[in-house]
């Protein structure tokens, strides 16, 4: 049985329909990712789950039991449905620590401890928790709003692109450790974002929406592999695009072998043209038919003459 449930929800601004009619479900355990451009109802979809917005139709479903919507509760929001919003909702009067703190009164003295300690760690707060939230930057005050949803121990977790304000070095070890958390602890958790590669790093499966509309529920590969069109394709990763016969031929630019396998079929004769270095892999520009396209690699391949592609497939 899923742990969440939502049927034909839609939700309107006035006039304006921002989710239409969606639906789908999520198992416990379960970290889905809601992806889509801005604009498009990701934050909406998000926050009518979290019993934040009126709902004009459908309904949300949790454990079985039907949810009230905001217009339904003399409080908005459920307790057991925690929300990391992007407005991080801290107390600006108490510290870090007491932040934490908070969410725990129900526990006792000694869990209290070991849990507040323990959330510092997991989010890199330990050195700052004594410092009042308004003191901390926009990264640092995500994370303490991380901390403060995982403090009780939520069975639903809902994030609303979480990491956006983190540096590079930061984001990649506080989603690592955030991500490993929900995991270990069978934590379920809905994201949303616009990084389709964020995406595949964190789902289970992925609800691609687009104008308030599901527009396709399947599993990272997938999406990967097999886009349905060039705007869905283009949120999981640069594409090249060359001419054959009058045809378009789609391809990613590390989906390539110098050799002939099952996956990699169409052969190229290409022409070296210029190398980038990015760190731990080169891009390399070559030509066929007298277009350009790139490739990456962490080997050196200026010297090929020609090399095999996994074509993408459209069906607009």
């Amino acid at each position: 049985m899923p742990i969440l449930s939502v049927e034909k929800l839609t939700i309107k601004y006035g006039d304006k329909t921002v989710v239409n009619a969606c639906s789908f479900s999520q198992m416990k355990g379960e970290i889905t990712v809601i992806l889509g451009a801005s604009g498009d109802g990701k934050t909406s979809l998000l926050k009518a789950v979290a019993g934040l917005l009126p709902i004009h139709s459908g309904k949300v479903m949790y454990k079985g039991a039907h949810l009230k919507d905001a217009l339904q509760k003399l409080v908005p929001g459920h307790e057991e449905i925690k929300l990391v919003n992007q407005d991080f909702a801290l107390d600006k009067f108490h510290t870090v620590e007491e932040n934490i703190r908070m969410r725990l009164l129900r526990f006792d003295e000694n869990y209290r401890k070991d849990r507040v300690e323990t959330l510092l760690r997991l989010t890199g707060l330990v050195k700052y928790r004594t410092f009042k939230s308004t003191e901390l930057s926009g990264g640092q005050q995500q994370r303490l709003a991380i901390a403060r949803a995982l403090a009780d121990e939520p069975e639903l977790l809902l994030l609303d692109e979480p990491f956006n304000q983190l540096d590079f070095q930061n984001k990649q070890k506080i989603e690592r450790h955030i991500r490993s958390y929900i995991r270990k602890n069978g934590i379920s958790a809905i994201l949303v974002t616009h990084n389709g590669i964020e995406a595949m790093e964190w789902a289970d499966k992925i609800i691609f929406i687009r104008n308030g509309k599901i527009k396709r529920i399947d599993n990272p590969a997938e999406f990967f592999a097999k886009p349905t069109n060039k705007y869905e394709a283009g949120f999981f990763g640069e594409l090249n695009k060359i001419k054959i016969n009058d045809s378009d031929i789609y391809f990613r630019p590390g989906v390539f072998s110098l050799t002939k396998t099952k996956s990699c079929s169409q052969k190229l004769k290409v022409e070296y043209k210029n190398k980038l270095s990015l760190g731990w892999y080169s891009e390399y520009t070559f030509t066929s038919f007298d277009q350009p396209f790139k490739v990456y690699s962490q080997q050196p391949i200026s010297n090929i003459k020609e090399i095999f592609i996994q074509p993408i497939l459209f069906f607009d």
